[in-house]
């Protein structure tokens, strides 16, 4: 599959969908810092979406990237200790694997508190997304996953959306003039058109307050016995 991809980047189509996922990450990666930054998957040419990031340490996981900047390894099992990457980007990967759900519990393993996940992934019913109908190769070959169910995983994994683009206006034209001919599209921005997603949630962090044990006061033995009375009789 990478192989028929990297072939697929070479034509207008591919060419379209990396500028745009470029320009939007372009837009969020410098916000979000830290020390490590993991891709978890490949996509496109190695550390192509990772340029804008602030973050130095960048690694990819998967079998692409340059050596000394790549680690052999499987999405759904990261190499790392928990709680020890600032953020985890996922371009087109969970469309790409058998459990989706599995590769982002285990983004959210890898994550500390307040790291970020960022999440790109094709609308199902978009304009992109129905492409699958007509052919099964890369990338049309995977899973695509809807906003809605997306948006419940990362709740129940205690992810806060932070923030969301809508991409790819443009349908998927393999020829240029059309490409350049629909461009308007991508001015005007309509949801019903975008063929695409970004998806930046954090990893909330629920602090707990100790309470103090209290003492309960101690009753005397006879408490609930009645006191004798100490009025003389007459």
């Amino acid at each position: 599959m990478q192989s028929a991809l990297e072939d697929w980047w070479l034509n207008k189509t591919g060419a379209y969908l990396l500028k745009q996922e470029r320009a939007a990450l372009g837009t969020v990666l410098p916000t979000v810092f830290g020390y490590y930054l993991v891709q978890s998957g490949c996509w496109a040419q190695p550390g192509a979406l990772l340029e804008t990031s602030a973050i130095r340490t960048r690694v990819i996981v998967g079998d692409c990237g340059a050596a000394g900047t790549a680690v052999a390894g499987d999405p759904a099992y990261l190499p790392f200790a928990s709680d020890s990457v600032d953020a985890v980007l996922l371009p087109h990967t969970l469309e790409r694997v058998a459990e989706p759900e599995k590769v982002l519990r285990e983004a959210e393993r890898v994550l500390h508190g307040e790291g970020h996940v960022l999440v790109l992934g094709f609308h199902p019913w978009g304009p992109w997304g129905l492409r699958r109908f007509f052919g099964s190769r890369p990338p049309w070959s995977g899973r695509f996953l809807t906003l809605w169910r997306l948006k419940i995983w990362l709740g129940v994994l205690g992810f806060e959306i932070v923030e969301m683009k809508q991409l790819l206006h443009r349908p998927p034209w393999r020829s240029r003039v059309l490409l350049l001919r629909s461009a308007f599209l991508d001015r005007l921005g309509w949801r019903l058109t975008a063929g695409a997603y970004l998806i930046v949630a954090r990893k909330r962090v629920f602090g707990m307050t100790p309470l103090r044990p209290q003492r309960s006061r101690r009753q005397p033995a006879f408490s609930g016995v009645a006191k004798p009375t100490t009025r003389s009789l007459p």
